[in-house]
């Protein structure tokens, strides 16, 4: 099956938060409330013209279904700059989630056996390709989102097999993503393209306590994982922030999250978890990059959202 396409706010703020529609009401791209960004309450506003258009305020990419419910990309500007990029996610989203083990798009019979597994021999669980929403330039490096529910998790064992939510922010077009093909090798992705995919990355460009190669994390239809937790830190619980790569180049950045440390949010306060973006020394690519990563459930509004956010250039 393929999935369809802290607060320490015033009064004032609350009350008007109130008031603005629900991000799973019936709006059009660019409208609606301004999700939970770590800064402040955003203007809502139109979207860009589709013509390079800055944006301004907070804008919102077409809305797909997730679950039971729906799931877009929205970015928030002020003044000019950048001040979050992330996914908003109905409450409803969460529930009536698939829970065969993957979509059936990325597979490859690994084991030449003549059938494919979907445990075994198929990656990135259900996946959606989100559009940011039109006009979201304004120095953003970023080009797409793909968002993956991993029902069973994934690959390596011990390591991530919980049911979990990859949000991968692509600095890539989805061209160069579509061109890392599936194979026997590694976390199924074609032999022929694992040494590339195993490059290292230059020290400048990767943060501290990152590995510079990790090839057995090298997965098909999407790029290297690079995680600064340790192979003895055992099964995810709860977050992490991962830097994807391929021919030596960061390609994506991704929080990686449980479904348990999400729901989590709706019932405990202060509904918000924020955590830094861990920096290079400098970035290939000039533009506006986050420093902190947060997700979040807005009671006021009942959905979750995991946002990209405090940008610096």
């Amino acid at each position: 099956m393929r999935l369809v396409h802290s607060l320490g706010l015033t009064s004032a703020a609350l009350l008007l938060l109130t008031l603005l529609p629900a991000a799973g009401a019936a709006t059009r791209p660019g409208t609606g409330p301004a999700p939970d960004t770590g800064t402040g309450p955003g203007r809502a506003a139109a979207a860009g013209s589709g013509t390079g258009a800055v944006a301004r305020g907070v804008s919102y990419g077409p809305a797909a279904r997730l679950g039971n419910g729906r799931i877009r990309v929205f970015t928030d500007h002020a003044d000019g700059r950048p001040r979050s990029l992330g996914v908003v996610l109905t409450a409803s989203a969460l529930t009536g989630l698939p829970t065969a083990p993957t979509d059936g798009e990325h597979c490859a019979d690994a084991d030449g056996d003549g059938r494919v597994h979907p445990s075994r021999e198929c990656v990135g669980g259900h996946g959606l390709e989100l559009p940011l929403p039109d006009g979201a330039g304004s120095g953003l490096p970023f080009r797409w989102v793909l968002f993956n529910w991993n029902p069973e998790g994934h690959k390596p064992h011990g390591r991530y097999d919980v049911p979990h939510f990859d949000v991968h922010f692509y600095l890539v077009p989805r061209e160069t993503r579509d061109s890392i093909r599936v194979g026997r090798c590694a976390l199924l992705i074609d032999c022929a393209q694992l040494p590339a995919a195993a490059a290292p990355v230059p020290a400048a460009h990767l943060p501290a306590g990152y590995p510079a190669s990790s090839p057995e994390t090298s997965e098909g239809a999407m790029g290297e994982h690079l995680d600064s937790r340790p192979p003895t830190a055992g099964t995810l619980a709860g977050h992490t922030f991962i830097y994807g790569a391929y021919a030596g180049d960061i390609i994506f950045m991704e929080p990686m999250l449980t479904k348990t440390f999400l729901e989590h949010h709706r019932t405990t306060p202060p509904h918000r978890t924020c955590a830094p973006v861990p920096q290079p020394r400098s970035w290939r690519t000039p533009g506006w990059y986050p420093t902190r990563y947060c997700m979040a459930y807005r009671p006021d509004h009942d959905d979750y959202t995991v946002t990209l956010t405090d940008f610096r250039r």
